[in-house]
């Protein structure tokens, strides 16, 4: 692996990713939404103005096909795994209330494009076996407390490490809440760099993945499975954190 490479501060996957014992939901969206003002400063363009959309988005080629990916001016926004890209498009406007332009239209700032171009490199070396962990600012804009505290404990898993629906509702403060999580872990808006790939059933075998994403469910399984496989990660696991 090669080394990381250094994490903006104020970025929310540094949030996501703190060492100190996980927030209150309440206290994580209030954190994350001011680091989520000082990450859009930092990628808008300077040029006057204004933004004609809310995101773009750009579509990346993955070992088992298409993955689309949107950024906004506070981050990654989207990752689909297995989504027609006008449902995709389609369903960012709808969480960010405005337009989405292909990457491509001359009028999205070149802050953004540069955010698609680093993603892209970053699935590169995590699919070439070169990275261990994403350091991309993530917009977690229209999503719950609920799923920002379930998605702030799956995001504390390292690269290899796995644990279940249930051990991970402890790991947040919130026993009995298995179900629960495995929904939050669903509308995971970003998945792949929030890790929802590595949380399994109780006794170690894959569970579920995705939520509204288009695919049969052997097909989403296969692509967890080809995740974890990737991490050195052997079903079932026999392994659990927390």
């Amino acid at each position: 692996m090669t080394p990381r490479a250094t994490t903006p501060d104020d970025t929310i996957e540094r949030l996501l990713r703190a060492g100190d014992p996980i927030p209150d939901a309440a206290a994580l969206a209030d954190e994350t939404a001011d680091a989520m003002a000082r990450t859009r400063l930092a990628l808008a363009d300077a040029a006057p103005g204004d933004v004609p959309c809310v995101a773009a988005h750009a579509v990346y080629a993955a070992p088992w096909g298409p993955v689309n990916i949107a950024v906004s001016g506070a981050g990654l926004a989207a990752v689909s795994l297995r989504e027609p890209e006008a449902a995709f498009v389609a369903d960012v406007e709808r969480r960010l209330h405005g337009p989405v332009l292909p990457v491509a239209d001359p009028t999205v700032p070149a802050g953004w494009r540069a955010l698609i171009d680093r993603t892209i490199a970053e699935f590169d070396e995590y699919f070439a076996g070169r990275r261990d962990s994403f350091d991309l600012p993530v917009d977690l804009a229209g999503i719950s407390d609920w799923d920002r505290a379930v998605l702030g404990g799956a995001a504390r898993l390292h690269y290899g490490e796995v644990t279940s629906y249930g051990r991970l509702a402890r790991m947040i403060g919130r026993p009995g809440a298995a179900r629960a999580v495995g929904g939050a872990l669903g509308r995971n808006p970003v998945p792949i760099v929030i890790p929802c790939h590595r949380i399994l059933a109780g006794d170690g075998s894959l569970g579920g993945y995705g939520g509204g994403w288009t695919g049969t469910r052997d097909e989403m399984l296969g692509i967890k499975a080809s995740l974890l496989s990737r991490e050195g990660v052997r079903i079932p696991a026999d392994a659990l954190v927390g």
